[in-house]
């Protein structure tokens, strides 16, 4: 991964854009400074969103379901996703 600060399975929230203050999930890497994150609903994993790493603010959260699915190489689903992401809206 370029950025050692964000991994696959963090949890991300948009600082710019359209989408500033919405809240995703990291899948992977589009280029060395691009991640591709999800939310589950509006980007689904099937088509994530590209997203500029300085636009986005890291959490100190990882959904931990998603990244042990994400490194074994299998494909996670948007019900994963949606669930880390309601678990972390409910805790803060």
């Amino acid at each position: 991964m370029p950025d050692g600060n964000i991994s696959l399975g963090h949890i991300v929230i948009s600082s710019a854009g359209r989408d500033a203050g919405r809240a995703y999930v990291v899948l992977g890497w589009y280029k060395p400074q691009t991640l591709l994150v999800a939310d589950g609903r509006s980007r689904k994993v099937e088509s994530p969103k590209k997203k500029n790493v300085k636009h986005v603010k890291r959490l100190n959260s990882i959904a931990n379901n998603v990244a042990e699915t994400l490194a074994s190489g299998q494909k996670t689903t948007d019900e994963d996703i949606r669930q880390a992401l309601a678990q972390i809206e409910a805790t803060g």
